[in-house]
């Protein structure tokens, strides 16, 4: 026994009528008719008094109208709660792990403001270990940076494009500065944020004007990176959104290196959470810090 057999049974029985139960159900009548003869091979009883004028379900049938409508009752219930729950269930997305933390915090907050039914679970990683999750479907969403090559396979939103700029200590006599150049950083102490995408970009950059940095400390997180410059222990380059108490950010004024940030999604993900996601993402205010 089937539950599309029992609805095709309950159809027939209250609307008295193969014809209009088959509109009902919206099968043909003769799918139906099988449906309902297979219903009754089951059971091995006659379920329905097939009259010229009215169908009409026999006593076997009276009783199985009774089971029925208990049976669709609880499927129902619990169709109801297992949607209930998967959407209440924390979207999954995914967070470039050299984006502004303080940035991100911001968008969640405005999100979770404007949505608190709404559950959000951040997972960071590189550009790559985003996109294999996207794709694996571990992720529901991703922010990143634009690669080209992925742009036919996922949906994409363009959400702000970041310069590079110095972090300085407030102290430091670059801090008083509207802007530097390369040649200025000539010996200066310098930390050096390896996991940075555009890592390799800055080093050419360097290396072709002949600039030499005297590197104190290598890091690939970020947070740690911030730290070291606060504390005096070196210079750095870093995204234009990323700021830190006792910290400045000036420009490099010959030093074009810059990314685009984007948020990236499986096209055939029509999901109500994600679009709304979509939406205030889309939407948000990236605002940079004020520049010395």
């Amino acid at each position: 026994m089937e539950l599309r057999q029992i609805r095709h049974f309950i159809a027939v029985a209250e609307t008295g009528s193969f014809t209009k139960a088959s509109e009902r159900v919206s099968i043909s009548q003769p799918a139906l008719s099988a449906s309902i003869a297979k219903l009754e091979a089951e059971f091995d009883v006659k379920l329905l008094d097939r009259g010229r004028a009215r169908v009409v379900p026999t006593a076997a049938g009276v009783r199985l109208i009774e089971k029925a409508n208990a049976i669709l009752l609880v499927c129902n219930s619990v169709k109801s709660e297992v949607r209930s729950v998967a959407k209440s269930q924390a979207m999954r997305i995914g967070v470039l792990r050299t984006l502004s933390a303080r940035a991100i915090s911001n968008l969640i907050t405005s999100f979770r403001r404007d949505n608190p039914g709404l559950a959000v679970a951040l997972f960071d990683g590189t550009s790559a270990e985003l996109l294999k999750q996207l794709t694996e479907r571990r992720l529901d969403a991703i922010i990143t940076i634009v690669e080209e090559d992925t742009a036919e396979e996922f949906e994409s939103r363009i959400l702000f494009k970041e310069s590079f700029m110095l972090a300085v200590p407030s102290d430091h006599r670059f801090a008083k500065e509207q802007s530097v150049k390369l040649n200025e950083l000539q010996g200066e102490p310098f930390i050096s944020r390896t996991g940075c995408e555009m890592f390799k970009e800055t080093i050419k950059v360097f290396v072709d004007r002949g600039v030499k940095l005297r590197v104190t400390f290598k890091t690939d997180q970020e947070d740690r990176a911030l730290c070291l410059v606060n504390a005096g222990v070196g210079l750095a380059i870093v995204p234009e959104l990323f700021t830190m108490p006792g910290t400045v950010l000036v420009r490099i004024s010959d030093f074009d290196i810059h990314r685009s940030v984007c948020l990236q999604w499986l096209p055939d993900n029509d999901d109500e959470q994600l679009r709304e996601f979509v939406k205030v993402v889309s939407g948000h205010a990236w605002r940079a810090p004020t520049v010395q």
